[in-house]
C-alpha cells in the first residue's frame, strides 16, 4: 500500500510548491510592474503646479522694470522776452553772466552757470531764432552782435524733489535778468504772474 501511494504523495508535494512558485513569482515580480505606471502618473501632477509656481514670479516682475524704464527726466523752463532789446542790454546780460561765472558752449551758443546755493545748475539759450547767444561775456565792438530778442532759462533736474522744493535759484536769476527790461513768460510762453512763481514754492511741498 505504502508504495502504490508513495508516486500520489510527491505529486500532490510537487503541486503544492509549483502553487507557492506562482505566487512568490507574481508578487515579487509582476507586481511591482503594474504598480509602476501608476506611481508615475501620481507623481506627474505634481511637478506641473511647481513648474507654474516657478514661472509665476518672473511673470509678475516684468510690469516693475518697464515702469522703471519709462521713467524719464523732468526739466523746468521759463523765459525772458526783452521789451527794447538793445547793445546796452547785450552788455549788461554779458557782465551779470560773466560776474557768475557761466561756462559759454559755443557749440550750442548757450550759457551754463555753476549750481547755484540750492545746488543745480541752469542754462541760459536763445528764446528766438537762430537759437544760438553770441559770445556776450567777451569783450567785442559795439553793434558787432544782433541785440538779445529774449532768453530762455532752463533747469536739467538732476534731483526733481529737491529742485521742486527749493525753486529759488531758477526764481531769483530769471528776475535778475528781466530786471535788465524783459517780461517773464512760462513754459508756453505765456506771461507768468508773481502768484503763479510763488506758486512754484507751494508745488514741492
Amino acid at each position: 500500500m505504502s508504495t502504490t501511494y508513495l508516486p500520489l504523495l510527491l505529486g500532490g508535494i510537487a503541486v503544492v510548491l509549483g502553487l507557492i512558485s506562482a505566487v512568490l513569482f507574481y508578487k515579487v515580480v509582476i507586481a511591482p510592474r503594474k504598480a509602476e505606471p501608476s506611481s508615475q502618473q501620481a507623481s506627474t501632477p505634481s511637478s506641473t503646479p511647481s513648474a507654474e509656481q516657478a514661472d509665476t514670479p518672473s511673470y509678475q516682475s516684468q510690469p516693475k522694470t518697464t515702469s522703471k524704464q519709462s521713467k524719464k527726466p523732468t526739466q523746468q523752463c521759463l523765459f525772458v522776452m526783452f521789451d527794447a532789446p538793445s547793445q546796452a542790454i547785450n552788455q549788461a546780460l554779458g557782465e551779470m553772466l560773466t560776474a557768475k561765472n557761466a561756462f559759454y558752449e559755443a557749440e550750442l551758443g548757450a550759457f551754463h552757470l555753476p549750481p547755484g546755493p540750492q545746488g543745480y545748475p541752469i542754462m541760459l539759450a536763445s528764446a528766438t531764432s537762430p537759437g544760438k547767444l553770441p559770445p556776450l561775456h567777451k569783450e567785442h565792438k559795439e553793434g558787432e552782435h544782433t541785440p538779445v530778442q529774449g532768453v530762455s532759462i532752463l533747469i536739467r533736474f538732476l534731483n526733481t524733489r529737491k529742485v521742486s522744493r527749493n525753486p529759488e535759484d531758477l526764481i531769483t536769476f530769471t528776475h535778475e535778468v528781466a530786471a535788465l527790461g524783459g517780461k517773464i513768460l512760462d513754459a508756453k510762453r505765456k506771461p507768468i504772474t508773481e502768484e503763479s512763481l510763488a506758486a512754484m514754492y507751494r508745488e514741492g511741498e
